[in-house]
């Protein structure tokens, strides 16, 4: 005896009602998926971990132009888009947190007792007069908010695509998205 499946006949209904969430899925999973590009095809250099390095404005710029680059690449392609325009502003730069070694020590005298916690981050020594601290993570910077500047950015329809897309790829809400019709 053959099972019947009465869910396989429902499936293209349910595909045509929910083809947009499926497609904004697919697209962010597919950004995720692909790695970020530089101009001249290599892997784009990920942002400087230290919150106070001395080059940590210039790779969290270098982060969000790379972001901007590949959404205005897909975001042109969504249907009715047209030529699209993107600009991202940065909620917070690059962070690291370094591995630290943590020690405490008692010490007595007769009915005193002291208590004292020493704390120092791990070193990588690279050759005899570099070093530098270990890393255990790093995060990247977070996004405030972003503008979309498309030709089709008259159309509602549009619009709405274009700013699901952005929400769901960047994890901004829809009052942190504006998208406009490009003159």
């Amino acid at each position: 005896m053959k099972p019947e499946w009465k869910g396989l006949k429902r499936l293209p209904a349910l595909l045509e009602r929910f083809k947009y969430p499926l497609g904004v899925l697919l697209l962010g999973l597919a950004l995720i998926l692909l790695p970020v590009r530089g101009g001249d095809g290599e892997a784009a250099p990920e942002p400087a971990p230290a919150a106070s390095a001395p080059g940590e404005s210039r790779n969290a710029e270098d982060y969000r132009a790379a972001v901007e680059r590949e959404l205005e690449s897909l975001l042109s392609q969504v249907d009715g888009a047209g030529r699209v325009r993107v600009m991202l502003t940065l909620k917070t730069g690059p962070a690291a947190r370094y591995q630290s070694d943590r020690s405490v020590s008692e010490s007595r005298d007769g009915d005193r007792v002291s208590a004292s916690t020493e704390e120092k981050t791990v070193m990588l020594e690279r050759g005899s007069a570099y070093n530098e601290p270990a890393i255990v993570s790093t995060a990247y910077p977070e996004f405030q908010g972003a503008l979309v500047v498309a030709e089709g950015g008259g159309d509602e329809r549009v619009r709405l695509r274009l700013s699901g897309a952005v929400a769901a790829l960047l994890g901004l809400g829809a009052d942190q998205i504006i998208v406009v019709k490009m003159k």
